[in-house]
This record gives structure tokens, sequence and C-alpha cells, in this order.
């Protein structure tokens, strides 16, 4: 360690490491301008005195150790990160939330896992999340409830909520989730982040226990977007994509539906944030979204309750623990997830039929977007991200929370579309966040966009 840090305190060390870029601190610990040790004595420090947000099932301060110099030139060089308990990690249990997967131990890491061990980062943990990913507040009734860092009363939101809760509070500068959904974009703005759900198979999803094979990705939550771009672009193993600034961004403002019954705060902040942009010179070109809606409807639900049972005992049966799947469903701790999915088993709700027109609708969505998208020639999408704010965790339980949280963030992930989810509340208030959408395999335009808005938001 140089001598000019070994006389800083940690508590000092730790307010400073917090104001870099993850970049910044890689550089940093590459060139030894920063000290990799002090960090990661912090980072462990951290976990110990937050552990009442209930943000990991598993957490390993091993995995600070080692040798710091080995892959000194690897793009996260050092940089601590933790998984969704849905993620395989070899060596750690992946129970998905449920006791029933409490005894898996996978024997290999998934995709998405040794892309970030081959960038030379630091797997630390494994995050709490609504069980078996069929949530929204990460009120687990196994790990116990995960807790939002920025008001302790709140939930976290789910399903990817110990993700969330960790990178808020800054246990972690970067945490993967996996979205459906929205279960890494719901977490993200209750909790004052940034959210990035990638196209569906930019990132590799084996080794994921499945939710539904159509809409299912890993995705990234980061405290900036610069962190977020910065990690999908080692991920991916290409550059960030050039701005365009010979012309004003054009902005998409879909108020029939998902600028629609917003909770008069989310309404307000978001409001002023598209206000900012347009006073910075961006063109806000106001879309008809109704049948984006009426569509959506019809995939909601029929897509993921029917892939599920196709995609996770195919999962189990791949890694051996086939003749499980029963067993799993019957210890299932939530009720309203066990009731929907043991109805669906015995007596099915949703039919193969059911299933088809929503592929079927699936493909009508990606047509209504693309045609969105080209009529007004729009650069992204903006709408709030979710239509209220975090619940107390006292109201976890309340059944119009999974339709209610997931009413915005649903369409992205039912065509496939890379999404990400920026802060935007007032400062000292309830986090809010406001999502950026494009096109599916646009994800590095998506995120520089989203980026020369955030530069602009900022200068507010």
């Amino acid at each position: 360690m140089p001598s000019s840090q070994a006389s800083i305190p940690i508590a000092e060390t730790r307010f400073m490491y917090s104001q870099h870029s993850i970049e910044e601190l890689v550089s940093g610990f590459r060139s030894g301008s920063h000290c990799l040790d002090t960090w990661h004595q912090s980072q462990r420090d951290k976990q110990r005195d937050h552990q009442h947000l209930n943000s990991f099932i598993t957490f390993d301060p091993t995995a600070f150790e080692g040798t710091p110099g080995a892959d000194r030139e690897a793009g996260l060089y050092g940089m601590p990160v933790s998984f969704k308990d849905n993620i395989n990690v070899n060596g750690m249990p992946t129970t998905a939330g449920t006791p029933g997967l409490a005894a898996y131990y996978p024997s290999s890491d998934a995709g998405i896992v040794q892309r970030f061990k081959q960038l030379g980062a630091r797997v630390v943990g494994k995050n709490n999340m609504h069980e078996l990913s069929f949530g929204v507040t990460s009120a687990n009734r196994t790990h116990g409830a995960v807790v939002n860092p920025v008001d302790e009363r709140y939930s976290a939101g789910g399903s990817s909520g110990g993700c969330a809760a960790a990178v808020a509070a800054g246990l972690v500068p970067c945490a993967v989730g996996t979205d459906t959904g929205g279960s890494v974009r719901i977490p993200a703005a209750f909790c004052g982040i940034v959210g990035f759900r990638p196209t569906t198979g930019c990132y590799p999803v084996d080794g994921i226990v499945p939710v539904s094979q159509t809409k299912d990705t890993p995705g990234l939550l980061t405290r900036t977007l610069q962190d977020c771009q910065f990690i999908h672009h080692q991920l991916i193993g290409s550059p960030p994509a050039a701005p365009d600034d010979t012309r004003p961004l054009r902005v998409g403002i879909p108020e029939k539906f998902l600028w629609a019954d917003l909770e008069e705060k989310v309404r307000r902040d978001c409001f002023a944030a598209i206000e900012v942009l347009a006073d910075q010179g961006v063109e806000l070109v106001p879309v008809d979204d109704l049948l984006i809606g009426e569509i959506n409807e019809s995939i909601q639900f029929p897509l993921p309750i029917y892939e599920f049972f196709i995609d996770f005992p195919r999962f189990l049966m791949k890694e051996g623990w086939g003749d499980n799947f029963l067993s799993i469903l019957a210890q299932i701790q939530d009720p309203g997830i066990k009731k929907i999915l043991t109805a669906q088993l015995e007596s099915p709700a949703i039919s193969y039929k059911d299933y088809v027109q929503a592929l079927m609708s699936k493909l009508q969505l990606g047509r209504e977007y693309s045609r969105l998208f080209n009529v007004h020639q729009l650069d992204v999408i903006a709408y709030p991200t979710v239509s209220c704010t975090a619940p107390l965790l006292t109201d976890c339980e309340a059944e119009s929370n999974f339709e209610t949280f997931v009413r915005n963030t649903d369409p992205a992930s039912n065509l496939a579309a890379p999404s990400v989810t920026v802060p935007v509340a007032e400062k000292h208030s309830l986090p809010v966040g406001l999502s950026f959408d494009a096109l599916p395999g646009q994800d590095s335009l998506l995120l520089e966009r989203a980026r020369q808005l955030s530069r602009l938001l900022a200068m507010h």
C-alpha cells in the first residue's frame, strides 16, 4: 500500500472511493494509485454493518482475497460484483429464494458469471430475491424481506431486490439481476439507482434458474449510467457507440398508456425531468401507445406462466435435479406463488392455444413498436418506470402490487427490447425512475443516448 494512503482512515477511503466511477477505480487499482486491499476491507465492513437490509443470501468475504496482480490488465480488475440468487456461481448455493433449492450447489458458473470472472471481477455473494422470481417486492419468507436503503420503512422492490439494495447501500458497485417483466428496473427505480435490461440474448442466459426463455435476461444494476455503460461494453467486448451531436435527440412520450394513471409524486418528478430535457433542446414527441397496452395484456401472464412449466423442469433435469421438481413446488413459502403455480399444474388456466396467441401478440407488439419509432423518427421513448413509489414493507402482500408495478416495464420485456431506468426524484424523497427504451439490438445506442439525456438532467 502506498504510504500516502496508509495514513488515510478507512472511513475517509470509503468516502473517497465512493465518488469514483468503476472505470476510475479499476484504473486506479491497476496503477497502484488506489489501494485495492483498503477498498475491499471497506466493502467487507459495509456488508457487516448492513446485514439488516437482507440484501444477501450468501456473502463470501474470502472473495476479496487472492493475488491482486495476477489479472491486473483485466477489464474489471478487482471489482466486487454480486449476483441474484437464481444465477449459478460455482461453490455457492443457488436457492432462487426458495427452500426446495437450498441444497442445490451448481457444478459450474453461469455464462454471465464466467464473463465477469474472465474480466477480473470478484464474486462476493448471492443476492436475496422474490421467491423463484415470481414477485415484485422481494418480501422473501425464508430469508427476510429486502429493505430499501433509502428509507428502511419501505420495500426495495423485486424480484432482484437484493441486488438493488446492495448497490444503493454501496455494498457492491455492480450487481447482476434478472429481468423477466421488470425485475431489474422496478427495484432500481425504487432504490434510486440505474437498472439496465439488455435485449434478450445479448447476455448469456445459461446457468440461470428460469421463468421464461422468451423474456428472461440478466441485467445490470449500478449507481450511474456511466458505470452501467462501462460494464456493458466490457461484457460485449466493444467500445461505446459514438454519440451523434449533430442533431437534437427525438424522445417519444407515450402519453396514452405508459404516462397514464400515475401516482402524483411519480407524475411530478418525471414531468419535471422531461421539461428539463425540453429546455435543453431535446425534441419531445407525443405518441399514441394505447395499442401497446392492449397488445401487452394478452402476453403478460400466458407467456411466463406457460413457459415456466417447460423451462424450469428442463433446467432441473440438466442439473441432475429433475426428480425434485414437484418437491420444490410443494415447499414454496409464498402462498400467492404456490397457489398460482399449483393451479396451473393441476388444472391449467393457460392453455397451449393461449400460449400460441401470446407468441402471435408478441410479434404484433414488435411491429407496433417499430411503427412508432419509424413514423416519428424516434431515438428513444421515455416513461415512468413504475407508476408509483416503493411500497411500505407492511404493504408488500397487497395483491394489486404485481400488476401495478410491472404495468410499464412489461412491454419492453415482451418485446425483448433494451430498457434502462435512471433516478429522477427530488432530493431527500422516495426514489422515482424514468425509463428509456430503444428497439431490440440497439443496446449500445440506448445507453449512449440515455447517458446524453442524463447529462442534460444533471446540468439542471
